[in-house]
């Protein structure tokens, strides 16, 4: 562990317990009634009425799932295809038939009046459409509930200055006949700044011999509007659902860096790079479900969705008296295109057992052009990028059989999965491949007691190809082509987590999960003969650690009234052996360690609530062929108040980044191969993250 790391716990440990002695400054006031949690039907179910949510007060549906206790949402990892991108929280027993709407801004739009309770579903989610999930949050609403509107205002102040940005959004919620729909719109708008120094170092070890300070200031803005609407019909056995969403995203960033050498006699340079990127989207999603008996039922479901990007980049370099080095600009155009056809049936004709079969059928496009232009005194030409004008098309079947046993105590789950695809890619860099992958998977549950449930799961896990990584583009930040690779394999990998999880009292959840993932052609930069590095396998490797998530109800151990603080962390090892070295080292991009506390002290009787958030992570690296890059994001501490004393509404106010944290870069690039050669540079940033101070307002009516 470094010396950083250290420092940071030391500081957080410093910080946690000032902030734990302020709560229990402020604990006041008489303590909050108990609403003890229900079992359902099975000892996997835990139900969750209005009542348990009351203290805090919910304006919407996603108030109260953020408050279930142990549970943290998921909106899903945003996979192609339907089965591998769910999320953990299903609404009336069915996962909604999007994909851009996230499971979060659904559930933002609905008034908590709509919902008749919780179901928190552990370990037994055979038969959900929940991907894979172990647990599942099943939100109930009300049948018929009267009309009402959700409606939400934001407004953001940097303290380190800059505009005010508001944001906003309202939404109808309300029944026709035998229909229910929910129609909303969405705006919001974004800014950040931040100024800091850049040291770039030439020396025989990191830190030494510095050779240029760089003053750098980097702001941007953006804009973001969405328009949504989803419906349920009921017609004798017969559900049908309907979706669709149309947005629009836009973004500018602006970077100048001004650059003086340590050398009196070197050239002072001025440095402005900047872009901007639009999006453009819209998706279609409807499903029919029919009970065709009591104990056999089918769904069909048909999704599409297609998203337009225009990106332009540009970089120019200057000596300080205006005269020009170098100017380059990258123009790029991509759209993608999803289509998805996908069938489930279920089948619960044997006691205790719950069978399924789906049939998915996906068709994916991405077409990207890039053009690259460079003026230098004298000349400006276009420059050619191999692999970046191209066409990638997949198209992708996957036929699922799985069987859900409940015996006694027990709960077994077996499934076999298959897929199949070919991928194919027109343009500068033809290709055309094909793919097949089982998928098996094993889950076991015991409930020793109704508090306390053991799980084991075993899979394997088919990671997808990112299109992106077929097409070349550019990085003008540090000066590289990003080249892409035709001939990318997608991770293999075994999954093995076995887990418990204890629940006392009120609200107190404790669980634990090892997990041991072995993996086949591990994603990383693959090194070429002639220098460069393109997206590519580089071999077998293995991740292995534990996580926690924890609920403590604090009145219950310290006699902090009203309170309750929420642990969420991993800890985790990786190997995988460097083709640059040959030595082992962690897999890039991945953190060590990652913990997270969130602490609540409601006062009911008041209407009141205050609270903050802590995150703390460690470095995070990533391996270059010739270069190694180390990010730092520090300590990041908010901090909230909110009340619903008047109207009805509720008003939050939330400090964020109280620690006023730094996010440090280190990037330091070799002559040659990493570690095999003398460091040419270091350049290492320091960028102050700004506070921001936020007001919320929401309410229905």
């Amino acid at each position: 562990m470094s010396v950083i790391d250290v420092r940071r716990i030391r500081s957080t440990g410093i910080l946690f317990v000032c902030l734990m002695a302020l709560s229990w400054a402020l604990a006041a006031g008489p303590a909050m009634s108990a609403v003890v949690q229900e079992v359902g039907e099975t000892p996997e179910t835990v139900i969750y009425t209005p009542d348990f949510f009351a203290r805090y007060h919910p304006i919407t549906a996603l108030d109260m799932v953020v408050r279930v206790p142990g549970f943290r949402l998921d909106n899903g990892d945003g996979r192609r295809g339907f089965s591998g991108s769910a999320g953990n929280v299903l609404i009336n027993g069915e996962r909604p038939s999007t994909k851009s709407d996230p499971l979060s801004q659904i559930l933002a739009r609905l008034p908590a009046e709509r919902v008749s309770r919780i179901e928190l579903i552990r370990g037994r989610t055979g038969g959900l459409d929940v991907g894979g999930q172990s647990i599942v949050v099943n939100v109930i609403l009300k049948q018929e509930a009267p009309a009402a509107y959700q409606w939400q205002i934001d407004v953001e102040q940097d303290a380190d200055g800059g505009p005010v940005t508001p944001s906003g959004r309202i939404s109808r919620s309300d029944h026709a006949g035998a229909s229910e729909y929910n129609i909303g719109a969405e705006v919001r708008r974004f800014f950040f700044n931040s100024a800091g120094p850049e040291l770039v170092f030439l020396g025989a070890g990191p830190g030494e011999g510095l050779d240029e300070t760089r003053d750098e200031i980097s702001m941007g803005d953006g804009l973001e509007l969405k328009l949504n609407g989803n419906s349920e019909t009921r017609i004798g056995r017969s559900i049908i659902h309907a979706n669709g969403e149309l947005s629009f995203f836009h973004f500018n960033r602006r970077e100048s860096s001004h650059r003086v050498p340590v050398d009196p006699f070197a050239a002072v340079r001025d440095v402005r790079e900047g872009g901007g990127n639009d999006r453009l989207g819209f998706e279609l999603g409807s499903d029919i479900e029919h009970a065709f008996t009591d104990s056999f039922s089918g769904k069909l479901i048909g999704l599409g969705r297609r998203q337009h990007f225009d990106n332009e980049n540009f970089r120019i370099d200057r000596f300080t008296g205006g005269e020009l080095i170098r100017d380059s600009r990258a123009d790029s155009t991509s759209t993608s295109t999803e289509i998805i056809a996908r069938g489930e049936f279920d089948w619960t004709g044997i006691e205790d057992h719950h069978l399924e079969v789906n049939l998915e059928g996906a068709y994916n496009r991405l077409s990207n052009s890039l053009t690259v232009i460079v003026t230098e005194p004298g000349s400006s030409a276009t420059v050619p990028v191999p692999g970046a004008n191209t066409v990638v098309e997949e198209r992708r079947g996957d036929f699922t059989l799985q069987d859900s046993w409940q015996a006694g105590r027990w709960v077994l789950e077996g499934r076999m999965a298959a897929e199949v695809s070919r991928i194919s890619q027109s343009g500068e860099a033809a290709r055309r491949r094909s793919f097949a992958f089982l998928k098996p998977r094993f889950a076991v549950t015991f409930d020793q007691t109704p508090h306390l449930q053991w799980r084991f799961v075993a899979e394997r896990d088919v990671a997808q190809l990112d299109f992106f990584d077929f097409v070349s583009a550019t990085n003008f930040g540090d000066e590289q082509l990003a080249l892409g690779n035709p001939d990318l394999v997608p991770e293999r990998t075994w999954k093995l987590e076995p887990a418990v999880e204890y629940r006392f009292g009120e609200i107190g959840v404790v669980r634990l999960t090892g997990f041991y993932h072995r993996i086949a052609d591990v994603q990383d930069l693959l090194p070429l003969a002639d220098g460069l590095e393109i997206p590519g396998n580089i071999g077998p490797g293995r991740r292995f650690g534990i996580r926690w998530e924890m609920t403590w109800p604090l009145d219950r151990w310290i006699g902090l009234t009203g309170a309750r603080l929420d642990i969420e962390g991993r800890l985790q090892g990786s190997r995988v052996t460097d083709l640059v070295t040959g030595r082992p080292r962690p897999l890039s991009g991945e953190r060590r360690f990652v913990n997270t506390f969130d602490f609540r002290q409601d006062f009911e009787k008041a209407r009141l609530a205050w609270g903050w958030n802590m995150r703390l992570v460690s470095r995070r690296p990533s391996f270059g062929l010739d270069e190694l890059v180390l990010e730092d994001e520090g300590v990041n501490i908010d901090m909230f108040i909110e009340t619903t004393r008047w109207w009805g509404i509720k008003a939050r106010l939330t400090v964020e980044n109280l620690a006023d944290r730094d996010v440090i870069r280190d990037r330091r690039v070799f002559v040659l191969l990493r570690d095999q050669s003398p460091l040419a540079f270091q350049e290492f940033r320091n960028r102050p993250r700004g506070r921001s101070i936020v007001l919320t307002l929401s309410g229905t009516f």
